[in-house]
């Protein structure tokens, strides 16, 4: 249970700083009620509250929270001033706040005054100090009727009367605490802490609180999505707007250039090279006017030459030699022909 009641608190404290605005060390008005408890209860004021507002933390302890205490107390017959109680802390503890609610600064009742620190204007209705509020129930009517100012100068509480007496004072102080708190959840933005069994516990959100919370999100939200629509670029159309603009044609695009075939690389001809083939081409211009167009076109045309396996080229050279022995062959006739036409 205490580490499902710290993480909640946590995120309450973050609740109320994105709201309200809270920051640390967050300011604290105890009452004598909450002094008492602790007191009571052995609990150190700083480190309880710290624990439970998960943050530093400054006490505050208005001059008519001040006032409320030591009027409680008796008073020392010496110097007729009222002894400083246990359960106040040193002033480097819980500093005093000082309040000024009339020109004679005369101390007023206690809730009233932290009503007044809460909220100094109720048409605004706004924790502008960012306080926070600790405050506990009061003393029961046994207690409160060990009081010497209760019991009176005997001390004894066998008396009905004084029994009367300290619960209808135990009525009243509970009137005003609950008063208190009623009037502190009434304003939006006042955290509420209070001790209850030994247990210091820290209020849930006030339906107030909880209202200004849910208009700062959806805020929050609208103004997010105005932002965000500005960026992209669309707007609200006017009166004024003839309607949609047309849209522009598409220009054609070229080839995807991956799939277009690269150009060949075509290498830089050196100057001296040049002339070198512009001689070569000349020459073999003026052969070619020379031998005339049959041996042009020996000269271009050039056959490849096959390469013959050793059995062809055999066979090749004996068709050769027979062929050769039948042209001496026809010869001779022809010869002794001419030879007789010549003697005619």
């Amino acid at each position: 249970m205490r580490a499902k009641r710290s993480k909640k608190y946590r995120k309450l404290m973050h609740q109320y700083e994105l709201t309200f605005g809270f920051r640390e060390p967050y300011q604290v008005l105890v009452d004598s009620n909450f002094l008492r408890a602790i007191h009571q209860f052995k609990m150190d004021l700083i480190p309880s509250l710290e624990r439970t507002l998960k943050g530093k933390v400054k006490p505050l302890l208005s001059k008519c929270s001040l006032a409320a205490i030591m009027a409680a107390q008796p008073k020392n017959p010496k110097t007729n001033n009222p002894i400083r109680p246990e359960h106040l802390p040193p002033p480097t503890t819980l500093p005093l706040r000082h309040c000024s609610h009339n020109e004679e600064d005369t101390p007023i009742d206690e809730a009233e005054c932290l009503l007044s620190l809460l909220c100094p204007n109720k048409e605004t209705m706004r924790n502008k100090e960012h306080y926070i509020l600790a405050t506990a129930d009061p003393p029961s009517a046994e207690v409160l009727a060990q009081n010497p100012q209760v019991l009176g100068q005997n001390g004894e509480l066998s008396n009905p009367k004084k029994r009367k007496r300290a619960e209808i004072l135990h009525q009243e102080l509970s009137r005003k605490a609950s008063a208190l708190r009623a009037g502190a959840r009434s304003i939006p933005g006042v955290p509420i802490i209070y001790v209850k069994r030994s247990v210091m516990i820290l209020e849930p959100m006030s339906t107030p609180s909880e209202q200004v919370r849910l208009g700062v999100e959806e805020s929050k939200f609208k103004a997010g999505i105005e932002t965000a629509l500005s960026v992209v670029g669309k707007r609200k159309r006017d009166e004024n707007d003839e309607g949609p603009k047309p849209r522009r044609a598409k220009k054609a695009k070229g080839p995807n250039p991956l799939s277009v075939k690269k150009p060949k690389k075509r290498e830089k001809q050196r100057p001296e090279d040049q002339g070198k083939k512009n001689k070569k081409s000349s020459e073999n211009s003026e052969q070619g006017t020379s031998n005339g167009p049959g041996a042009e076109g020996e000269a271009t045309v050039k056959t490849k030459r096959k390469r013959r396996h050793k059995s062809s080229k055999a066979a090749g050279d004996k068709a050769g030699g027979e062929n050769n022995n039948s042209e001496t062959v026809g010869a001779e006739p022809a010869a002794s022909d001419s030879k007789e036409n010549a003697a005619d």
